[in-house]
C-alpha cells in the first residue's frame, strides 16, 4: 500500500517493504517480517540495520530472541525536514555558483514526468506571469495529482497570473480536461478555433519560451532568450485578441 510512496521518500526497495511489514505486524521476529515483506530472511537483517540507522526501527529482546518494531511514521517527516535544512544551508552558495556559470541564452531539453515537474517549478521560481498557447489541460495528468496543488499554492503566494489560450476541445464540458478552465485561481482564458488542436503547446514566462509535447513521456524544449520571449509575447497577444472569449 505504501511501498511506492516510501521509495519516493528515499527508502530503498527492501527498506520500504520491511518498514511497511513492521507497520502491519507490530513487534515481531525476523522470520515473520520475511514472510510479510516477501523477501529472503537473510536480507531482512541487513535491511533492519539500515532502518535502525535511519531511526525507523527499534529492536528489543525477549528471552534472547530479537523483536523489531517500526518507529512512528512521523520520523519520515523529520527525515525530510533534515534534508530540507541541509539543502537550505547550501542553497545560497550553490545558487551563486549556478548564476555565475549560466549563460544569458541557452536551450534545455527536458524529458519525462519528473523533468516536467522541474520545469513547472522553474516557472514558479521565475516569478513572472505565464502565457500558454495551445493549453490541453496537461496539469490534470494523474501523475501530477499531488504536484499540482503544491505548485498552485506557490504560484498564488507569489502573485503569478495565468493566461491560457486553450484548444477548442476543452470548451466542451464533457472533455476529460474541461475542468482545468475553472480550477486555476485567477486564470484568464480564451479558445482557439476548431481544427487547430495538436499534442503540443507553447509556454512563455520571464525570458523563456517552452515548446512542450505531451505523451507517455512528456518532452519540453526551453529556450532562454529575452528577445525570443518578447517576440512570442507579441504573437500571443495578437492571438489573444482574435480568439474566442472564455472568461476574458
Amino acid at each position: 500500500m505504501y511501498q511506492e510512496m516510501l521509495e519516493q521518500l528515499g527508502l530503498t526497495h527492501n527498506e520500504a517493504k520491511v518498514y511497511e511489514a513492521l507497520l502491519t505486524l507490530g513487534a515481531t521476529k525476523a522470520n515473520n517480517i520475511a514472510l510479510e515483506a516477501k523477501i529472503q530472511r537473510r536480507n531482512v537483517y541487513d535491511t533492519i540495520k539500515t532502518l535502525k540507522e535511519k531511526g525507523l526501527c527499534s529492536e528489543t529482546k525477549e528471552k534472547g530472541i530479537s523483536h523489531f518494531t517500526a518507529i512512528h511514521p512521523q520520523r519520515l517527516g523529520d527525515m525530510l525536514r533534515e534534508k530540507t535544512d541541509l539543502l537550505e544551508q547550501a542553497m545560497p552558495s550553490m545558487t551563486a555558483k549556478f548564476g555565475a556559470q549560466a549563460p544569458d541564452e541557452q536551450t534545455l531539453v527536458l524529458k519525462g514526468i519528473e523533468a516536467i515537474k522541474t520545469f513547472y517549478l522553474d516557472m514558479i521560481r521565475e516569478g513572472e506571469d505565464l502565457l500558454v498557447l495551445g493549453g490541453r489541460g496537461n496539469w490534470l495528468d494523474p501523475r501530477l495529482q499531488y504536484f499540482l496543488p503544491k505548485m498552485e499554492r506557490e504560484r498564488i503566494a507569489k502573485g503569478i497570473s495565468y493566461k491560457h489560450i486553450f484548444y477548442h476541445d476543452l470548451k466542451d464540458p464533457k472533455h476529460p480536461n474541461h475542468r482545468i478552465t475553472k480550477i486555476l485561481k485567477g486564470n484568464k482564458y480564451r479558445f482557439l478555433p476548431k481544427g487547430f488542436t495538436s499534442t503540443c503547446s507553447i509556454e512563455i514566462y520571464g525570458n523563456k519560451v517552452a515548446s512542450m509535447y505531451w505523451g507517455e513521456e512528456p518532452l519540453v524544449v526551453v529556450v532562454m532568450s529575452k528577445q525570443i520571449a518578447e517576440g512570442y509575447r507579441k504573437y500571443f497577444e495578437f492571438m489573444w485578441q482574435h480568439c474566442e472569449k472564455g472568461n476574458a
